[in-house]
């Protein structure tokens, strides 16, 4: 019985671990393939659709919460903010990837950044939409570190 009472935990412990270890994963390169480099193309720099999921607001820094979504040409940037305090609207998120799988037609990468303090059921909600609507390929990634002070 008190085996049970021990094992039971640590099992569902190791379970969620290499669950979330499993989401962290990102199984594509970045890079080409192996060719000689003449003309085939291989160093060209994909298309890849960003969603920034925030939590926080800081103004230097341009956060604010909800999510942001940002374009291939990194100049057009979609702001979708919260509907109410940590409720995203995922609706809104829904109809612009459809539009913008309809613009980028070729485009089947995308990725995902999550800033720190964002809850996993967010993570996963995002990913799956993102699968739903034909972007295959979804990255997750850290934001990167800015200091402000």
């Amino acid at each position: 019985m008190n085996l049970f009472v021990s094992i039971i935990p640590f099992l569902i412990m190791m379970i969620s671990i290499s669950q979330v270890a499993l989401i962290a994963l990102s199984f594509t390169s970045d890079g080409g393939g192996g060719g000689t480099g003449e003309g085939g193309g291989g160093g060209a720099q994909a298309e890849i659709v960003e969603i920034h999921l925030m939590l926080k607001e800081l103004t230097q820094a341009e956060l604010f919460p909800g999510m942001e979504v940002r374009e291939p040409d990194k100049t057009t940037i979609h702001k979708i903010p919260w509907l109410s305090e940590d409720v995203y609207d995922f609706d809104r998120l829904n109809s612009l990837l459809i539009d913008l799988k309809e613009k980028y037609t070729d485009t089947a990468e995308i990725a995902v950044i999550v800033h720190p303090d964002v809850l996993y059921d967010t993570l996963i909600r995002t990913i799956d939409l993102c699968k739903d609507n034909g972007f295959v390929t979804v990255h997750y990634r850290n934001p990167k570190t800015q200091y402000i002070y």
